[in-house]
């Protein structure tokens, strides 16, 4: 069965295989009952089924990788199974891997769903019709998963984007987030069955990929839903809780007791060096106060709100004005390569005009800090009060920030840009090394707002200066790691 299969995933996953379409054929659509776990021969003389669920686990240790069959032996059915606090278990402990339960697939305009009778433990499979995978894909229990039509006869759908919570199998096998599952469902018997052929690859778990088949035969469309829910038992009838709690119990005492090996711990005896010097702050307490009171997490206000006092956002970045050879290389560049795009970093001058930016102030006595959600695009910035001139290391993506108070307008002031890839705007505007910014920050309305004011110049590339204006509103929700996705339709 150790029969390698990099050619087959070659063809099946190459693009141009056939053209795509934009519909699920009406064949596939409907509910699909399995054969069962011992379906003996498939229907119509079909090749029979390749290695069924009961095979899995004799044969899984021949593939995966050692680390992956070191971390199956160390992991306990009493502790680590997902499945038996009613978590999800990803997609082979339920439906394709033990070939056993119904589902149903339902087209919408832009995907097909893959429901499950057992929807609480499988959850249901969201299939993208025609479109690529995103080049950051957030990691879940079953995947991103991307589907296309061969032929009006064979579904292919293509998952990548695991977490490494699941199992292979129900007997513990490991896999990592490199996990990559090929599903190609194939109509026979004018439509009234399906051949499915699963093939799984791990470049990190896996020593090569296996495929495994499974049958499904079209049903008649239930006339009312079936319920099939997850619930534990009670604490007193649920003797795998028990034993669970009961382990998770010696082990945490062992951690106990290992800590307490180190409780008195001696320290080091001798001279202490001279403590650091204590820098003198530049900052006067009044200014400290400022400072403090900038900090807090903001948002963007919606686009045209207006404050109290008719206070609104200003300028758009579509109306830079370049000079010629700017104007020629913001022609030249493809919009498809725009570094927002590709989960770049865009810099301050434009992060700061999104309408989705939220960030975070952080102070010190001679620090500003700004951290924004979206990572990928707007990183962290510095920006510095202790200091008057512009530091002279190389230039780089965000620039080097002074800043100073004036009144109660925290002025700052960028250099040092690098000459890169990145734009000014969404139409490719360019900027150079000469980039100079100037921002003004102040709170308005009693704190609960934040006014951003920043005037661009840049001697090589604008003709003349630009200035926007945006405002922020305080939230109380926390900053959310925010994976950026590639918005680019083709690769």
């Amino acid at each position: 069965m150790k029969v390698l299969l990099a050619a087959a995933l070659a063809v099946l996953v190459a693009p141009g295989v056939a053209p795509a379409q934009t519909k699920v054929p009406a064949a596939f659509l409907g509910t699909w009952a399995s054969l069962g776990l011992n379906p003996g021969p498939p229907p119509l003389g079909a090749p029979p089924t390749e290695l069924p669920y009961q095979e899995i686990d004799k044969k899984l240790a021949d593939f995966v990788q050692p680390w992956a069959l070191a971390q199956h032996d160390a992991l306990e059915w009493n502790t680590d199974d997902t499945g038996q606090v009613c978590k999800l278990d990803g997609i082979f402990r339920q439906g394709h891997g033990t070939g056993a339960g119904n589902f149903r697939f339902v087209e919408t305009p832009d995907k097909l769903y893959q429901i499950w009778s057992s929807v609480d433990e499988h959850g249901l499979q969201r299939i993208y019709l025609n479109s690529p995978h995103p080049r950051n894909v957030p990691l879940t229990w079953n995947g991103d998963s991307r589907g296309r039509v061969e032929n009006d006869e064979t579904l292919v759908v293509d998952t990548i984007g695991f977490n490494d919570k699941s199992w292979l199998n129900s007997d513990r096998w490991a896999h990592s987030e490199e996990l990559h599952v090929i599903e190609r469902y194939r109509l026979y018997g004018n439509g009234a069955y399906i051949q499915l052929r699963v093939f799984v690859d791990d470049r990190r778990a896996l020593k090569a990929p296996y495929t495994y088949t499974r049958y499904y035969r079209k049903v008649a469309e239930p006339t009312e839903g079936g319920e099939s829910v997850c619930n534990e038992n009670a604490p007193e009838d649920d003797l795998w809780s028990i034993r669970r709690d009961k382990l998770l119990a010696e082990h945490d005492a062992k951690l106990v007791a290992f800590m307490a090996k180190y409780a008195n711990e001696p320290l080091p005896r001798g001279p202490a060096p001279a403590a650091p010097a204590t820098p003198t702050p530049t900052t006067t307490a009044v200014d400290a106060a400022k400072l403090r009171g900038l900090a807090g997490i903001y948002e963007a206000l919606p686009a045209g709100a207006a404050l109290p006092g008719g206070l609104r956002a200003a300028g758009r970045l579509s109306d830079l004005v370049l000079l010629p050879a700017a104007q020629e290389m913001a022609k030249s560049r493809n919009l498809e390569f725009d570094p927002a795009k590709h989960c770049m970093v865009v810099g301050p001058f434009r992060m700061m005009a999104r309408d989705d930016t939220r960030f975070e102030v952080l102070t010190s006595a001679n620090r500003v800090t700004l951290l924004f959600e979206n990572i990928a695009l707007g990183n962290k910035r510095e920006i510095y009060l202790g200091r008057r001139e512009h530091s002279t290391k190389d230039p780089t993506y965000l620039g080097d920030s002074i800043a100073r108070w004036e009144g109660d307008t925290l002025v700052v002031d960028t250099t040092s840009f690098n000459d890169t890839r990145a734009w000014l705007n969404d139409a490719g505007a360019p900027h150079t090394e000469a980039l100079h910014l100037v921002e003004r920050i102040r709170s308005v309305q009693a704190g609960r707002y934040l006014e951003y004011q920043v005037t661009a110049d840049d001697a090589k590339a604008l003709a003349k200066p630009y200035t926007y204006t945006r405002y922020f509103q305080r939230s109380n929700q926390e900053l959310q790691e925010d994976f950026c996705e590639d918005r680019v339709a083709t690769r």
